[in-house]
């Protein structure tokens, strides 16, 4: 009776723990603004945002600006302070310094027509 008690409690720690672990489930979206440099304490920053408008909400906050993460550093030069428009899944990631922070994983980023 020992054992099974022993057993159902490390059970549940492991669900417990596999459960905290898990991924957080990615969301699709669209953004349009201005691409910027961004900065962080210690480094903690993928060196690109988009200061959005209208202004859009994350995890119930409201944001005026989003960090982006994207492959080609070299399109993001190009975009540089022009109004854009991207298409990414919205991830969070995790620094010392600045704690749990919402990053738009870009997929897809053009110059918007539209100002």
């Amino acid at each position: 009776m020992r054992v099974a008690r022993i057993a159902a409690v490390v059970v549940m720690v492991l669900v417990c723990a596999c459960a905290q672990a898990a991924p957080q489930a990615q969301t699709k979206m669209t953004v349009t603004g201005t691409l910027a440099r961004a900065m962080a304490i210690g480094g903690e920053s993928t060196g690109w945002s988009i200061q959005v408008d209208p202004e859009i909400s994350v995890d119930g906050k409201p944001l005026h600006s989003i960090e982006i993460g994207y492959k080609d550093a070299q399109k993001l030069e190009k975009l540089n302070d022009k109004r854009v428009v991207a298409t990414g899944k919205l991830t969070h990631k995790h620094g010392v310094e600045t704690g749990d922070r919402p990053v738009l994983d870009v997929s897809s980023i053009k110059e918007s027509k539209t100002k």
